[in-house]
């Protein structure tokens, strides 16, 4: 590394005014207060030892079998590519996305229950006989039953107005969630086992999800179109790169050995 003949002459190292510049704005972002004179000469001769010992490490070979290095300098591609200007889309290339990607952009299914919750903590011994005698006396009731009487506190409360799948699901688990969800509205139906307990529920909604229109989800199809244009833009850059490359793929030492025994 250092037994370089000194007769070559050296290569220049430029710190460019925008550098400079560049260094003097990381101290003011950082600080709020601009470097001092001996502050930024001090900045200057850092740079300038990073970039001596880059280059020579570089030189060294350093770089080419550190999987960190590799990864960061792949990474500032990418970044590159990401870079790249994404001309502003038009309404029709945003419908266009949107219909080819509804899934995005459903809206889920919204419920509106009541329930009546019996808690496995207290009624541990009890709440199979429990729950035959509060389904008998729903299966009687209307929406109006006085869930409280019936059963249980419950912390997150008795109704529920107009929580999607996704609030269900994490409220109270998937298996009620997937349950709630195939009922039918207007009646007591039940018992729906929880992690809590069991639960009678009454749906008096329901909200059908779908695809809302362009102009209700504008940002988040613009979004998401601009981001499925630089991930294109970043495959082509790759591609164009990976093309100046003759590829060439070696098995390891111990399969070609075994493949050359055959």
């Amino acid at each position: 590394l250092v037994g370089k003949p000194g007769t070559d002459a050296p290569e220049k190292i430029v710190v460019s005014a925008p550098r400079v510049a560049n260094l003097g704005d990381g101290v003011m972002r950082t600080w709020r207060q601009q470097p001092s004179a001996q502050e930024l000469q001090d900045l200057i001769e850092d740079y300038i030892r990073d970039e001596v010992f880059y280059r020579e490490g570089r030189a060294a070979g350093l770089d080419r079998d550190d999987a960190v290095i590799r990864r960061r300098v792949r990474q500032k591609m990418e970044f590159l590519a990401e870079d790249m200007s994404v001309p502003e889309p038009n309404d029709a290339q945003l419908a266009a996305y949107l219909a080819a990607n509804p899934e995005r952009f459903r809206a889920e299914d919204n419920l509106t229950f009541r329930h009546v919750f019996l808690s496995a903590t207290r009624r541990q011994n009890t709440i199979d006989s429990d729950s035959k005698q509060v389904a008998g006396i729903l299966a009687r009731a209307d929406a109006a039953v006085d869930a409280t009487a019936l059963g249980d506190p419950f912390l997150l409360g008795e109704e529920f107005r107009g929580v999607s799948a996704t609030k269900v699901t994490n409220q109270f688990g998937e298996r009620f969630a997937k349950r709630i969800l195939a009922m039918e509205a207007g009646r007591w139906q039940g018992p729906v086992a929880s992690g809590f307990g069991q639960h009678f529920v009454f749906i008096s909604e329901r909200v059908s999800g779908g695809l809302p229109p362009l102009d209700d989800i504008r940002p988040a199809v613009r979004r998401e179109w601009a981001n499925a244009r630089r991930l294109e833009a970043e495959q082509k850059l790759y591609a164009s790169l990976r093309e100046r490359y003759e590829i060439v793929v070696e098995a390891p030492r111990e399969k070609a050995a075994e493949a050359a025994s055959r």
